[in-house]
């Protein structure tokens, strides 16, 4: 009984792929998943702004004690890394908008716009830019939530929760983002 040369070779690649398949998995299950965050993104649906939320919370998450988040920004103030005055913020219990972007696109450009008007007015709002290169810079800004786009907005409340807004977000849909987190 012999068996086609066809049928031979989808066999052996059959085999081929069952291994691979095999090893990639054994390889990836080596125990190294990465500490959770200290900020969890929250849901939000940004009506009518035209962006997609990311969620990546857990319910009963609690905010980091504010001697934590001191001793961070003491930390990142003498490593003098790029995140440092976002932890500073956070540590002060300020609302803090992060927004990563390039600066070529157009949604970019008008997202930065509407970053720049809250700049401008200021109430107690610590207002943070960065290239959308930088995103490791803010590692522990940042943590787990899943910056995938350009242009992404990041609002965190006083109590350290995250929210992501990933895409075009225009002026008045940011204001309301601040104002939720202020509440």
């Amino acid at each position: 009984m012999a068996i086609s040369r066809p049928l031979l070779v989808v066999l052996i690649g059959a085999l081929v792929l069952l291994a691979a398949t095999t090893a990639v998995r054994a390889l990836g299950s080596g125990g190294g998943e990465a500490p959770p965050a200290t900020q969890t993104a929250a849901s939000d649906s940004a009506g009518g702004a035209g962006a997609s939320a990311t969620r990546a919370s857990t319910p009963k998450a609690r905010p980091p004690a504010r001697k934590t988040a001191a001793k961070e920004a003491r930390k990142a103030a003498k490593a003098d890394d790029p995140q440092a005055r976002v932890l500073r913020a956070l540590a002060a219990r300020q609302v803090v908008v992060l927004f990563f972007g390039q600066s070529r696109g157009a949604d970019d450009q008008a997202t930065r716009r509407a970053v720049s008007a809250l700049e401008r007015r200021r109430d107690n709002i610590a207002v943070f830019t960065a290239s959308i290169k930088d995103v490791s810079d803010y590692a522990r800004v940042v943590g787990t939530l899943g910056i995938q786009q350009s242009p992404s907005t990041i609002v965190i409340d006083r109590g350290g929760r995250a929210r992501l807004v990933q895409g075009f977000l225009d002026a008045g849909s940011l204001r309301q983002l601040v104002a939720d987190a202020r509440s």
